[in-house]
């Protein structure tokens, strides 16, 4: 009796097996398609400044290769100050994204230049330390602005270190998280990229003020989903690329070794049956 049908079955399970996206980390967030970026494949003029970008002016804020109305909008309960250390490259800074989704609701400064905070006891300061406290401590009727440091562990201390102001601030902080990011760290993956630190934060205030949480800052991550995605694609695409030591050492591409024992499977199990129907 011929067991080929059956081979055929066994190819097709692990194909299917090989498509799947269970470990995705933002599978159970409430982020819209991104279709809209896959399609924006080319470089345009920022309708503002002109200089050449893809997918959106790190400078003007503008959206490139699409409508704004394409891209999510996020209502944020509470204004978002971004204070940029001047040595953070553009093209490095997540926090951007946030100012692109939440446009109405987030400023980005470069450090020195922040904004004149007249009660700055009432903002609180996205930062750890002895005094840091979770949000679901801090009464909501004591602040009602916020702010995070955009930079690197020593940028940032550098920034609160010299910044008078940020110091008569409530320093509130998060939950412990591993990051997602995708650029080397000589840090552990509890340090996360700035959009990561400032989604879980706003996150933590709808779960502390707004409970039942229902999804409704989950955007502030969809341009960060989005570039995520397109790395562990160039790396399960081509699998000569040289892992660097972050991806390598910490699992950072998910499927790699498992889609590579499923490849070595489908092509044996082929040439077995063009073996048999030589």
């Amino acid at each position: 009796m011929s067991q080929e049908p059956e081979k055929e079955q066994h190819i097709d399970s692990i194909k299917r097996s090989h498509d799947s996206t269970e470990e995705d980390p933002f599978k159970s967030l409430k982020i819209d398609d991104d279709q809209v970026l896959k399609n924006a494949t080319k470089r345009l003029p920022c309708p503002k400044c002109n200089k050449s970008v893809k997918y959106f002016c790190y400078v003007c804020f503008n959206v490139v290769g699409m409508n704004r109305s394409e891209i999510p909008t996020v209502q944020l309960p509470v204004f978002l100050d971004i204070i940029k250390h001047p040595k953070e490259l553009d093209g490095k800074s997540t926090a951007v994204h946030a100012k692109i989704v939440a446009h109405d609701h987030v400023s980005l400064h470069t450090w020195p230049n922040i904004p004149e905070y007249e009660n700055p006891e009432r903002t609180l300061l996205l930062f750890p330390g002895p005094n840091a406290k979770r949000l679901h401590d801090i009464p909501r009727d004591t602040f009602d602005r916020i702010a995070v440091i955009d930079g690197t562990w020593i940028q940032a201390n550098q920034i609160a270190r010299e910044t008078k102001i940020l110091q008569k601030m409530q320093c509130v902080t998060i939950a412990p998280r591993k990051t997602n990011f995708w650029r080397f760290q000589m840090v552990d993956d509890n340090h996360l990229a700035t959009i990561e630190a400032i989604y879980y934060l706003y996150r933590e205030y709808g779960e502390s003020y707004e409970a039942p949480y229902d999804g409704s800052y989950d955007n502030l991550l969809f341009f960060y989903k989005f570039f995520y995605n397109l790395i562990q694609n160039a790396y399960q695409k081509n699998k000569k690329a040289k892992f660097n030591w972050r991806h390598q050492q910490r699992d950072y591409i998910k499927y790699d070794k498992e889609q590579n024992e499923q490849d070595d499977a489908i092509t044996k199990l082929e040439q077995t049956k063009e073996e048999n129907n030589a």
